[in-house]
């Protein structure tokens, strides 16, 4: 038997309601909500459940998966978003307008894209994003973070500036006399899970797998961006700009390395970052988490006490005020609109995760540093 023909008005009509039936998938906007707002106040079971547990377990196995690509997939699938979405888009909004019997596929497409990236955010705090909700790492290693008076801070950058500047005794130059490697980058990179490991000797806490980071393919472009390094959850790679003067590539490679251990706070990655790079048998790496190190510390003396810092400064030798001249005339060139807009989303993001203090939450390893050279006597 023959159906008739349903009325084309009648098609359209049902096929709005199934995409408006569509739009309740967008209440999964609610578990981002929750995880945000209730797992900071539940630390101790975030820590014990998730990033002592399922998190482990899981970065385990994207490593293992995206671990085996020598280039950052992650960096492939960005530049499939960036220019795939907006084609998509706007290839599919050129069709509605021609044919109108279209709309309604172009909404299909646009709640398609919403519901993904709702999917996509909820998966962002599971595979890693929870982890801004553990235990601060002042716990977890045993710390002793307290106010403390500026004679320890100058204290310890006397420390660390003596140590740089016998370690840069050591190390290559370039033609203008500004510090290198001699080991191509790939082998500085390879080099960052063996600091872990031995870092997992002091603190069990960083006993796991890591695959390698990787050199970003347009690195050029972080650095429009002011971005030093960046770590995808979604593929559990630690992705750094390597196009950045040599100073701290390493330190930014352990840094986003610290990451993918389940470090999420940025000033307690940076302390892990100068952790295992002084964990490492190579004295480059060394000097390179040293310095990371050094500047943190020095701008926090410097706020708190400029003559102290200037005394600091004319301690550095000739080779240390060359390699911070050419990091910072390097990161100058790139300052302009773009790098100021990827702050303010830098700065929203952080806010967003609890990290109050946003962008300026990197200068607080300092405290972290304090009571590390505390247990280590620096002080005694």
């Amino acid at each position: 038997m023959r159906m008739a023909n349903k009325p084309q008005s009648f098609e359209k009509s049902n096929g709005y309601k199934k995409e408006l039936k569509r739009l309740l998938w967008l209440f999964l906007i609610i578990p981002i909500v929750l995880f945000n707002k209730l797992a900071p106040l539940i630390p101790e079971t975030v820590e014990v459940l998730f990033s002592r547990g399922l998190f482990p377990a899981v970065s385990v196995v994207w490593n293992a998966i995206f671990g085996v690509f020598p280039f950052s997939f992650a960096e492939l699938l960005l530049y499939c978003l960036v220019l795939g979405v907006p084609t998509l888009i706007i290839f599919s909004l050129v069709r509605a307008i021609k044919d109108k019997t279209r709309w309604a596929k172009f909404f299909h497409i646009l709640i398609s894209l919403l519901i993904t990236a709702c999917v996509a955010w909820n998966a962002f705090y599971l595979l890693w994003g929870l982890n801004y909700s553990r235990l601060t790492l002042d716990k977890t290693l045993s710390l002793n973070v307290k106010e403390r008076p500026v004679d320890e801070l100058e204290a310890a950058c006397h420390a660390l500036a003596t140590t740089a500047n016998a370690l840069r005794v050591e190390l290559a130059e370039d033609e203008n006399g500004v510090f290198i490697y001699t080991a191509p980058i790939q082998d500085v990179f390879k080099s960052i899970p063996t600091a872990y490991r031995n870092l997992s000797a002091e603190f069990p806490m960083f006993d796991r797998y890591i695959a390698q980071p990787k050199k970003v393919f347009f690195s050029e472009g972080m650095s429009w961006m002011g971005i030093s390094g960046i770590y995808i959850p979604f593929t559990a790679e630690a992705n750094v700009n390597t196009h950045q003067p040599p100073l701290l590539i390493a330190s930014s490679a352990a840094h986003e390395s610290a990451h993918a251990m389940g470090i999420a706070r940025e000033d307690e990655a940076n302390f892990v970052s100068y952790l295992a790079c002084t964990f490492l048998n190579d004295k480059a790496v060394n000097y390179s988490g040293v310095m990371l190190a050094l500047i943190n510390c020095g701008n926090q003396l410097y706020r708190a006490d400029a003559q102290k810092y200037y005394a600091l400064y004319e301690t550095y030798s000739e080779a240390m005020h060359r390699d911070l001249s050419n990091y910072s005339l390097y990161w100058k060139a790139y300052e302009g609109p773009v790098q100021e807009s990827m702050d303010r989303v830098n700065d929203s993001y952080l806010k967003h995760n609890n990290q109050e203090s946003g962008i300026k939450s990197y200068g607080e390893m300092v405290d972290l540093l304090l009571a590390w050279f505390e247990l280590q006597g620096l002080y005694s």
